[in-house]
């Protein structure tokens, strides 16, 4: 039998030991993850095998950035989808369809710093995205297509829609009109808000990257799952948006052509951060929450052209979510 002593002594080692257990596993689950500060430069590329430097000329002038939470590649490649017009750009070669793979924590912030930076998220992110305030987040001191863009390129960025992306990157965009993501039973005004922007800033003289972010989708997912009488309607009213952008563009690019022969072409790519699993929930890596979209649309370039700068056209090919900025850097 211990003494009183010798028990409270067994007692505190244990404790010890339990917070010892809890220091490590945090330290190994939520690892510090080290950013490299300043800009990639065009130097720092290594030269091809004969001497040359790598050529770097853009194809694209314009970028119009598409993104709606949690499109599933089901839900716009499968035979149920309620995004026709979509499909019929796959079916005419006109978008090049690919399902991106995405990384746990599948959750929206980690997701755009996939998206932006490059890099595989931790899952300290996934905490960070559940704090609104959170400002330790902010990307504008890391590498990310944004920044180079704006501070390398010269060019305006805009932004409208999920306010995480004012809080990743603030004081970057020349205009903005946020939503918040979680009241996620509004499934209507949160699309509207981002919607009213998508004319008036195509309409405008000059822009350069505009960039929307749609919740509906995910929230239409969180209330009542993914095959729920509202899924249908909401993938339908993202198709009338894609429809919407690409017919301005398209129109927009073929007066740009017949005014300068040499400018270059509009990009418009539709993509996902997430999927969902089948009860409308994200953040795990079951094959629903990790799969979804990526199409570049493609404006005034033929098929081979289109094969060059993409590569393989395959409807079932499968890349890492964060190489998109591979194919942006064209």
């Amino acid at each position: 039998m211990y003494s009183p002593r010798k028990k409270c002594q067994i007692l505190f080692n244990i404790s010890i030991l339990q917070l010892l257990g809890i220091f490590f596993f945090a330290k190994g689950f939520f690892p510090y993850k080290t950013s490299l500060s300043g800009l990639s430069t065009v130097n720092e590329l290594p030269p091809l095998p004969n001497g040359e430097k790598t050529p770097l000329e853009p194809k694209f002038d314009r970028l119009v950035f598409m993104l709606i939470d949690a499109l599933r590649s089901d839900f716009v490649f499968g035979k149920n989808s309620g995004m026709e017009f979509v499909q019929s750009l796959v079916a005419e070669r006109r978008a090049i369809p690919y399902t991106a793979i995405a990384t746990a924590p599948t959750v929206t912030l980690p997701r755009i710093k996939a998206l932006t930076t490059g890099t595989v998220p931790n899952f300290l992110d996934a905490i960070l995205n559940i704090a609104e305030s959170d400002t330790s987040s902010s990307l504008a001191d890391q590498d990310n297509w944004l920044v180079q863009l704006k501070n390398v390129n010269n060019k305006s960025i805009s932004f409208f829609g999920d306010d995480t992306w004012i809080k990743l990157f603030p004081g970057l965009f020349h205009e903005t009109d946020g939503t918040t993501s979680f009241f996620a039973t509004d499934t209507v005004e949160v699309d509207l808000n981002v919607t009213r922007n998508v004319i008036p800033q195509l309409s405008k003289p000059g822009w350069d990257v505009l960039i929307f972010h749609y919740l509906g989708l995910d929230h239409v997912g969180h209330s009542t799952g993914p095959y729920s009488n509202l899924m249908v309607p909401k993938q339908r009213e993202m198709d009338e948006v894609v429809k919407i952008i690409y017919e301005i563009i398209l129109e927009q690019d073929k007066k740009r052509i017949r005014e300068d022969p040499n400018v270059k072409p509009t990009l418009f790519v539709l993509c996902g951060d997430h999927g969902m699993n089948e009860a409308g929930n994200h953040g795990g890596s079951s094959i629903g929450e990790i799969s979804t979209v990526r199409l570049p649309y493609v404006f005034y370039l033929s098929v081979l052209m289109v094969y060059r700068i993409f590569g393989k056209v395959c409807f079932q090919f499968l890349v890492a979510q964060q190489n998109w900025l591979k194919t942006l850097k064209w």
